[in-house]
């Protein structure tokens, strides 16, 4: 058995789905299908998801939301007709879009969740339909129904244990399974969504739970690349990596896949196949508990991401306070602020955080707490941080690589403010200012890839 799942661009319109349908029944082991909501079907359109929030975010400022609605009824519409589907199908999903309006709300968070599903819900709908409508046994199954449950953080939900079981039942149905991704329940009924661009991670929960023998995620990429192609042209492409090594380069800007989908799969050692809709004969990118092919490239991935900034903290003989981190990061725990990195010296500690975590009430109760509670000699922060990551188990096995990263960097005049690399040594994170980010990237790909010798891996 294999599960497979289709993003946004594969959902787009009727053609792209007729496309998803040939890709699922060309292939008798693909038994369960998780899709995504219709995403943009040409570069200024706009996703079914972000039409969904800005109905859902109008109905909640009481302003007129009846013309995106209809908007959004047009959009299936038009994709039931083109795929020559029956007017009760609409008739459906209009309903559906209709009474998740109408059902009332106590909090605006689980209005929104509820909302934001409909996406992927309704495209389930019509891929079951027109699959049917070819010949082919086909359920559409709602979360609810097999028991997806969620913990109840809304709008970044993640599974809880039980799902797991509940999900096997899907073993027992004949023909083929469509499944809405991005949203499950909570065990108190409410609709609960992942983090944007969770049909990953429901397709990773569905193939943990069935134990399948890979789970295929389809995008609009023939493979992961080393770098992104919208700052690098043309960069080499990535037949195999590690869950360790995406994980990182997920985290790090890689939006190819969640970051979060490799926890599930990762559990029972279930490899990922990245493959492209459009080129399905290609075979994509394989990502795996151990690469088959050896270390004998450094570098497997250079991503970047903006928008973290630096608290930085000073205090003279820091070293000898016992428990002086554990302090710090529980000011950050009671205000709700993850962090994503902690580099340090002897007399002071920067937390890096996502900007986006932070507002300036935050801002200012996190420096007054750190001064006040920890009397820290000084206590700042730090905007307009970005941070590249270079990745690749075969690092470990190679001597000179931050040599070579800091190297291109300096010729290029991009100064470096902070390094960090964790104990496996899979990766190294370089914080630079927000406006270098991507000729950052340029420099070290340029470093280690440009002359093709280390582009195949």
């Amino acid at each position: 058995m294999k599960v497979c799942k289709f993003g946004g661009t594969s959902m787009a319109n009727a053609e792209q789905i007729r496309k998803v349908c040939q890709i699922v029944t060309s292939d008798p082991e693909r038994k369960v299908v998780v899709v995504s909501a219709p995403g943009k079907r040409f570069d200024k359109d706009t996703k079914i998801t972000d039409m969904l929030i800005d109905c859902a975010e109008k109905y909640l400022k009481n302003k007129d939301y009846e013309s995106i609605l209809s908007s959004i009824v047009l959009r299936y519409s038009e994709i039931a007709r083109d795929l020559n589907l029956d007017d009760e199908v609409m008739r459906d999903i209009e309903s559906n879009l209709r009474t998740r309006v109408q059902m009332g709300y106590d909090s605006d968070a689980k209005f929104l969740d509820r909302m934001k599903a409909a996406g992927e819900d309704n495209a389930a709908r019509l891929v079951a339909q027109y699959l049917r409508k070819i010949g082919h046994r086909t359920h559409y199954v709602n979360p609810k129904d097999v028991g997806l449950f969620l913990s109840d953080e809304f709008g970044n939900a993640r599974v809880l244990p039980q799902s797991f079981k509940n999900l096997t039942k899907l073993k027992e149905m004949d023909g083929i399974v469509v499944f809405p991704g991005f949203f499950g329940y909570s065990l108190s009924g409410d609709v609960v969504t992942f983090s944007r661009g969770g049909s990953d991670i429901t397709g990773s929960i569905l193939s943990a739970a069935l134990e399948v023998q890979v789970y295929e995620n389809f995008t609009d990429v023939d493979s992961v690349f080393v770098a992104n192609p919208r700052i690098i042209k043309n960069p080499a492409a990535i037949s195999e990596l590690t869950y360790r090594e995406m994980r990182e380069l997920s985290y790090a800007g890689f939006t190819v896949l969640h970051e979060e989908t490799l926890e599930p799969v990762f559990q029972r050692g279930i490899p990922v196949n990245i493959r492209n809709t459009n080129n399905p004969d290609a075979p994509g990118t394989l990502i795996t508990p151990v690469r088959s092919q050896g270390f004998d490239i450094p570098l497997s991935g250079i991503a970047g991401d903006k928008g973290f900034c630096s608290i930085n903290i000073n205090k003279y003989m820091m070293n000898r306070e016992i428990g002086f981190g554990r302090k710090v990061l529980q000011i950050l725990e009671e205000e709700f602020v993850p962090f994503e990195h902690m580099p340090s010296g002897i007399d002071d500690i920067s937390i890096i955080v996502r900007t986006q975590h932070l507002d300036s009430d935050k801002k200012s109760r996190i420096m007054e707490r750190i001064s006040k509670e920890l009397r820290v000699d000084s206590v700042s922060f730090e905007y307009d941080l970005a941070l590249v990551m270079v990745v690749g188990e075969g690092m470990k096995h190679r001597i000179g690589v931050t040599t070579r990263v800091s190297k291109a960097l300096a010729e290029k005049s991009i100064n470096i403010r902070m390094i960090n690399q964790g104990s496996s040594e899979v990766s190294i994170m370089f914080g630079v200012n927000e406006a270098d980010v991507d000729r950052a990237v340029i420099a070290i790909y340029e470093e280690f890839f440009a002359d093709g010798n280390e582009c195949e891996n």
